[in-house]
């Protein structure tokens, strides 16, 4: 059976082409439009699913799979407009616009001549699925915490074989993910984009003062929470996401992008991040009560916490994260929940485009004048490369089929050494050009994590923020002694791991500072030409893509 999965229309909108099972090739908008999450329907990533799967045209796959049920979430925006007419009034015709214009089977049709059936497979499905089929268990927990999708914004099932049975639920408007969002805008960073810096922020801050204060907009229940909606109005609009209200407990004024990051802010932050870990680890021990298993299943776009999700290592013993737990992911995910007969491999994230020699090459003639290019054996490139970053210079490194999904895992990365106190600032400063308190994360072979890092099990996705044992890896370290650590074996990336391999070697750990290939605002690097516009136009010392060293003139 060959199935095309689709999200769009919230946000990392994506498509992927499966094979009895198996993901053949993923991708989201964003890599082709250059938009940071884009939102829009996939004309591209679609049209790359289906190029790379070998399919000419569309209606000679088995099923389309989409991510959620559009009526559903039709069904949640109007009860939200009854309850709130005036106040949804001129909301009301932008919306029942949008939900004509983003009809699933017209676009399809639109832009493919596809004129077979949908398969629509609920939101919290599709998330939960992802995570499950992508696990090893035979057995789990599954925790899916997001916005929202249909109506659900927390579910808690139990995965069985092949199986997948819902437990519990939390529906709208009591959003764990969209109090982060709020919180996040109100911090001065953007929702659905700057949660992560919140996340990073929030180490530098004193999570105490501001607790008894953010912690009137939680109500707590014997089965969760609920959120005081007289601080958010996201009932009501698809904009302000805080309102005065807010500002007035908190004896604070709500940050602008401009403004200076101050004390406050980072306390803040890290109240934000404290009472999202308390109310997150309550799900997370429900999930056991539940479900009495000893693993756990992670997914939806909050997934990407990684502080929180090393914390529910004390109720479980075995966790895992999918490489692209949001919406993105979900394509995957809605796919795999319509044909759950067979179960595959689907660990690898390395599912999206790569680029041929005579691509390369067109690339690199272009500029010419401006690159000294070396075209090397493996084992040579791989020490040159590792004695280069170990000198204290910074390597842009492109290989292979890019990573789908929001981390950078080996094939689109900023390389440097992790040795280096500096780095942190020469990164984010010079290269990133973003804000200072930003981490950097580690990768390190696979087998020697545990001497570095204090860790239970492989992290090969990043998806687990724990305490740094060696106190020489001063770059990767955040301010209050924790990395988000990926794990590298000889599968998963077999030149990565090389190259690791070689950083031991060279500077006797086999760790290196990974971060994304983009500078500030950027999508993360996905064609060679772009690859070679970023790094002339960076101070980033040498580029590598695949067996060619770049330097610059």
């Amino acid at each position: 059976m060959i199935q095309l999965g689709i999200s769009a229309f919230y946000h990392d909108s994506a498509a992927c082409i499966l094979n009895n099972g198996k993901v053949i090739a993923a991708a989201e908008e964003e890599r082709f439009t250059q938009t940071k999450h884009d939102r829009s329907f996939p004309v591209n990533a679609i049209a790359f699913a289906l190029s790379e799967s070998g399919i000419q045209d569309i209606n000679d796959i088995d099923e389309v799979c989409w991510y959620e049920r559009p009526e559903d979430k039709e069904k949640r925006v109007l009860k939200m407009f009854n309850k709130h007419w005036f106040k949804t009034f001129f909301l009301r015709r932008k919306f029942k616009k949008e939900f004509k214009l983003n009809d699933p089977k017209y676009l399809l049709r639109h832009h493919f001549n596809y004129e077979g059936k949908i398969k629509y497979i609920p939101h919290h499905v599709s998330h939960a699925a992802f995570s499950y089929y992508t696990s090893k268990y035979k057995d789990a927990g599954i925790l899916t915490v997001d916005g929202v999708g249909e109506e659900q914004t927390i579910t808690i099932s139990k995965g069985t074989g092949k199986n997948i049975t819902l437990l519990k639920e939390i529906n709208f408007p009591n959003s764990l993910g969209m109090y982060y969002s709020a919180m996040t805008s109100f911090l001065g960073f953007k929702p659905n984009e700057g949660e992560y810096k919140v996340m990073g922020l929030a180490a530098w801050g004193d999570h105490t003062k501001f607790l008894d204060k953010l912690g009137q907009v939680f109500i707590n229940t014997p089965d969760g929470f609920k959120i005081d909606l007289k601080y958010f109005p996201w009932e009501y609009t698809d904009q302000i996401m805080f309102n005065k209200r807010l500002s007035r407990i908190l004896q604070l004024p709500n940050r602008l992008p401009e403004d200076e990051l101050t004390q406050d802010h980072k306390d803040l932050a890290a109240t934000v991040q404290f009472l999202y870990q308390v109310y997150f680890l309550k799900l997370v021990k429900i999930t056991k009560k539940l479900t009495q298993s000893e693993n756990l299943c992670l997914s939806g776009g909050c997934a990407y916490n990684g502080v929180a999700n090393g914390k529910a290592y004390r109720y479980f013993k075995s966790i895992h994260v999918p490489y692209a737990p949001s919406d993105a992911g979900s394509a995957i995910g809605a796919c795999l929940y319509s044909n759950n007969k067979v179960r595959r491999d689907n660990t690898s994230p390395f599912l999206g485009p790569s680029y041929d020699n005579e691509r390369v090459e067109e690339a690199l003639r272009y500029h010419i004048n401006e690159t000294k290019v070396y075209k090397l054996r493996e084992d040579k490139l791989l020490k040159r490369v590792a004695e280069i970053i170990h000198s204290g210079r910074i390597v842009s490194w492109f290989q292979g089929k890019m990573e789908f999904g929001a981390r950078a895992l080996g094939n689109r990365s900023i390389l440097a050494t992790p040795l280096d106190p500096n780095m942190t600032t020469k990164l984010n400063a010079i290269i990133k050009k973003r804000e200072g308190f930003r981490p950097f994360a580690p990768s390190i072979v696979e087998e020697e994590a545990d001497k570095y890092f204090d860790m239970k099990e492989p992290s090969p996705y990043m998806s687990l923020v724990v305490p740094v044992k060696n106190k020489k890896l001063k770059a990767i370290t955040h301010v209050n002694d924790t990395a988000r650590v990926q794990t590298v074996n000889k599968k998963f990336n077999p030149r990565y791991y090389k190259l690791l391999k070689q950083m031991k070697a060279v500077s006797g750990h086999p760790v290196v500072l990974n971060t994304s290939f983009n500078l500030k605002d950027q999508v993360i690097t996905m064609e060679p030409e772009r690859a070679l516009q970023r790094f002339l136009s960076s101070e980033m010392d040498a580029l590598v893509i695949d067996n060619y060293l770049i330097l610059k003139r």
